[in-house]
C-alpha cells in the first residue's frame, strides 16, 4: 500500500488517481482508497468541538475500521476489501459491497495526516505544502485545519517519516524535496 499524505484540496486525491490510472494503463492493477470515506460519524468527530485539533489529527479517520476492512485483509492476501465506509457529505454509512482486489494490485491511499494514523503503509509520499498554500486552497470552513497541519508537522514529522517528500505548493510544478 502506498499512502499519499496531504489534504484533498491541494490535489492529493487527484495525484493518487493519476498514479492509479497510469499503473492500470501499463498493466498493473491498482485500487484507490481515500481516508475521507473512512471519517468517523460527525457525532464522534465533533464531540469535543467543531475545531478540535487533537480529534482532527487522531480521531477523524476511523483507523480501526480502515485497518480491519482494508489493511488486515490485504495483509492476509484477501481478494476483496471494503473501499468506502461512510459518505463524508451526508455522514451516513454507505453499506458498500466489497470491492475485488486483483492479484498483484497496488493499493493507493490518500488523505491528510497519514503519519498520525494507527497503522503504517508500505511507502509514504508526503506532499509538503506551506501554510500560505493551505490558506489559499482550503475552504473557509476548514481554515482551522492550518494549525492542525503545523502541529502535525511538528509532532509527527512527516518529512522525516515519508519515503518520498514532494514540494507541492504548485501542483503543476511539483519538486522532489527528499527521499527517505
Amino acid at each position: 500500500m502506498v499512502g499519499f499524505d496531504g489534504p484533498e484540496e491541494i490535489g492529493t486525491a487527484a495525484l493518487a488517481d493519476n498514479v492509479a490510472a497510469r499503473l492500470i494503463a501499463v498493466g498493473r492493477p491498482a485500487v484507490r482508497v481515500s481516508t475521507r470515506w473512512w471519517w468517523r460519524p460527525a457525532s464522534l468527530r465533533l464531540e469535543f468541538g467543531r475545531q478540535e485539533v487533537d480529534t482532527l489529527l487522531r480521531g477523524w479517520v476511523d483507523s480501526a475500521a480502515l485497518g480491519r476492512e482494508v489493511i488486515a485483509p490485504l495483509a492476509a492476501g484477501a481478494s476483496h476489501i471494503v473501499a468506502r465506509l461512510r459518505d463524508p457529505t451526508t455522514d451516513r454509512s454507505l453499506r458498500d459491497q466489497t470491492e475485488a482486489v486483483p492479484a498483484n494490485a497496488l493499493v493507493l491511499l490518500d488523505g491528510p495526516f497519514l503519519a498520525a494514523l494507527e497503522f503504517t503503509v508500505d511507502a509514504l509520499v508526503h506532499l509538503k505544502v506551506s501554510n500560505a498554500a493551505l490558506a489559499r486552497r482550503l475552504p473557509a470552513e476548514r481554515q482551522w485545519w492550518i494549525p492542525g497541519f503545523e502541529r502535525y508537522r511538528r509532532e509527527y514529522r512527516p518529512d522525516d517519516r515519508a519515503d518520498v517528500v514532494v514540494s507541492y505548493d504548485h501542483p503543476s510544478a511539483p519538486a522532489m524535496a527528499g527521499i527517505g
